[in-house]
Order: structure tokens, then sequence, then C-alpha cells
């Protein structure tokens, strides 16, 4: 059976699925915005001081955490 995947939205934690510009694969960030199909994320540093801000289409994102649930999100596979 499919699981439909969950959508992307303004608060949730992302992660990128490949490198956009100087961050790599894995980089988190959090959805500060969308603009239909793009996505603008901010990444921050541990003290939660904004490092960028990068716009990404949603199918190059993994959902990490869900604001509408408030909790992580199992990543398949994991």
């Amino acid at each position: 059976m499919a699981v439909a995947q969950e959508r992307i939205t303004e608060h949730d934690v992302v992660a990128l699925r490949s490198a956009v510009g100087k961050w790599p694969a894995g980089t988190e960030g959090t959805i500060v915005s969308e603009r239909g199909a793009f996505k603008l994320i901010e990444v921050a540093d541990d003290l939660g001081q904004m490092l960028d801000l990068i716009s990404v289409a949603e199918p190059e994102l993994d959902l990490v955490w869900s604001s509408a649930r408030r909790s992580l999100v199992q990543q398949s596979g994991s």
C-alpha cells in the first residue's frame, strides 16, 4: 500500500536532499515562507541565529519535523 507524502508547510523543519549553494545535502532549516512549489528556508546556527535564506523546490526537501503534528517525521527506510 502506498503512503502519501506529507505536504511541507510554513514552520516545518526540512533537510536538503542535495547541495544548495554552500549548504551540503542534509543541511536542516525552517520553512519561513511558501512561494508555490518553492519554499524559503532559514538556515540557522545552534543558537538560532540566521545564517542564510535559500529558496528550494519542494521535491528537493525531506520533512524532518512537522509543525502541524508537532512531532518528528519518520523517514521511509528508517
